[in-house]
């Protein structure tokens, strides 16, 4: 039985930690302040003024999300090599789910760079501009909202890898995360399903876990790495 103590710890927890951080701050610059000052609901011809006016600003925005996406890949690694050994079904279930997410959501900005090539082109009126700025905006809204679907999926297997720590704090982190999960979901069925049903986002409410997950990776991440390979090696 080998003696966890003097195992050399390999810093997934911590790097993991700071790259949720970091993926956090990245995507609330590129959802909450950046395209929100671009994109304004309900309003495309304002829209389409801001795009043609500051499309600078619209570009950190794409940009931005862009980067949070290949911090997500980045991140999932390291949480897969960090708690896959406690449950390869469930950290490769979380790989995938992460990835495929990414994926999705790293393709789905082709749609804002084709409301930046629109409102670049001389020849179309300004009509024309937003009848397909609003159509590449809605096709926008809806590959986000699949990427979401994968973005609460991969919360499941994580959550429940988190769960088997088993610690007091692992398990309310666990149950919080897959609670995240549920949240997110929830909010693309309801946007596929039920388009015209107004009802409040629910990520809104449900995303504690992340933040939890990533202050705990971030604060004790020694302690993490060691309960990790404590349940790997049942010591």
């Amino acid at each position: 039985m080998k003696n966890i103590e003097n195992i050399e710890l390999k810093k997934n927890a911590l790097v993991a930690g700071f790259f949720y951080l970091t993926l956090i701050i990245v995507g609330l610059y590129g959802f909450v302040y950046a395209l929100p000052q671009i994109k304004i609901e309900g309003d495309i011809s304002q829209t389409v003024d801001n795009i043609k006016n500051n499309s600078f600003m619209f570009r950190i925005g794409i940009f931005s999300i862009l980067v949070m996406n290949v911090i997500s890949i980045l991140l999932v690694t390291y949480l897969y090599k960090l708690l896959s050994p406690l449950n390869k079904t469930m950290g490769l279930s979380m790989l995938i789910l992460m990835l495929l997410g990414a994926g999705v959501s790293l393709v789905n900005e082709v749609n804002h760079f084709a409301m930046i090539v629109i409102n670049s082109m001389d020849d179309l009126s300004i009509t024309e501009s937003q009848n397909l700025t609003e159509l590449f905006s809605t096709i926008y809204e809806y590959g986000a909202h699949i990427a979401v679907i994968f973005w609460g999926l991969w919360l499941f297997p994580l959550g429940l890898l988190v769960f088997k720590l088993d610690t007091r704090i692992s398990e309310f982190i666990g149950v919080m995360l897959m609670i995240a999960g549920v949240g997110y979901t929830l909010d693309s069925i309801f946007l596929f399903l039920y388009p015209n049903l107004q009802v409040p986002t629910l990520s809104d409410y449900t995303f504690l876990g992340e933040f939890l997950l990533t202050i705990w990776l971030l604060a004790k991440s020694k302690t993490i790495e060691k309960l990790a390979l404590s349940r790997m090696y049942k010591i």
